[in-house]
């Protein structure tokens, strides 16, 4: 029996946050959504999540503080998490906990490698509970699929 994929998904830019959505729920996920670090930890004390996209600078509490309430709650969490930044490196160079997330992305954000991404935190999250998936399609197959569904062949 498979169970839904949920994916807690924190911005604080609405639209990035919609889109942020929208291609989570593309590719056959629950999409959770907080705007703010406050409505996130408050998410993740009442229900479970697979997986997270996290951006560092948000209002109330930061991603930064999101990600020290996982590291003493729900710690496995943290290998599932993807970070999404503007931030200069000098903001996060000390947090601890930026070393065990999955993955590290600079905004812009190449959606390309967020899918393949969150196909990686979902495989992780298998592969944790001792189940088997279907492997995912590589980012460069995900370009080229893209590409037949627009009917451009270059």
């Amino acid at each position: 029996m498979s169970y839904p994929f949920v994916v807690l998904m924190v911005e604080d830019d609405h639209s990035t946050l919609s889109l942020l959505a929208a291609i989570a729920r593309r590719e056959g996920f629950d999409a959770l959504l907080a705007d703010d670090g406050d409505k996130a930890i408050s998410i993740l004390r009442r229900q479970a999540v697979d997986a997270m996209v996290l951006d560092l600078l948000l209002p109330g509490s930061s991603g930064f503080d999101v990600l020290r309430y996982c590291k003493c709650t729900a710690p496995g969490i943290l290998e599932r998490t993807i970070v999404i930044t503007a931030a200069d490196e000098r903001t996060y160079l000390g947090c601890e906990e930026i070393r065990h997330v999955r993955r590290f992305f600079r905004k812009p954000l190449d959606f390309v490698d967020l899918t393949s991404a969150l196909h990686a935190c979902r495989a992780a999250k298998a592969r944790d509970a001792g189940e088997q998936i279907d492997t995912f399609p590589s980012p460069r197959s995900l370009m080229e699929m893209r590409r037949a569904d627009k009917g451009d062949a270059s």
